[in-house]
């Protein structure tokens, strides 16, 4: 077992609570996420108390075809400027992110960090993946919450 680790940065024009708001509901993901097809709300875990969970269908790419595949999600708001994600995946595959956000002048500054941990032998596909997916729903998180015309698009 491996882990790896990638860091995102995004600078939202809106207030720290309006985007805590938003990343403490995974629903919210849906049409922002490129791999996300559904997701489905769980009953909450002793071990996660705060935490939403949820039931998560991805379709990966994997060459010319889409591999279904679900697992289990949660999203623990641990404080005002910081909310903990985790997803865990047959086989073995575990994703821990730390957002943790500050006010600026401007609106917010997101800092995402994921520790991805998977065998050695897929360890570097699920960060590609991650990482790429990830960018992307961060990318249109910030058009959608600041209400650029784009946002009507997704």
């Amino acid at each position: 077992m491996s882990d790896d680790d990638f860091v995102l940065e995004q600078d939202f024009d809106v207030a720290p609570s309006v985007l805590r708001a938003f990343l403490c509901d995974l629903n919210n993901y849906v049409s922002l996420h490129p791999l996300i097809e559904s997701i489905e709300t769980l009953a909450p875990s002793d071990a996660l108390p705060r935490a939403k969970r949820y039931r998560v269908v991805d379709r990966v790419p994997l060459g010319p075809f889409k591999l279904r595949t679900a697992y289990t999600a949660a999203l623990d708001p641990v404080g005002d400027n910081e909310v903990h994600g985790y997803a865990w995946q047959f086989p073995a595959i575990q994703l821990q992110t730390i957002y943790a956000f500050a006010a600026t002048s401007f609106g917010t500054h997101l800092v995402e960090r994921v520790r991805v941990r998977a065998p050695r032998l897929l360890r570097r596909f699920v960060v590609e993946q991650a990482s790429r997916a990830h960018a992307e729903t961060l990318s249109k998180m910030r058009i959608l919450l600041e209400g650029a015309p784009e946002a009507q698009e997704t």
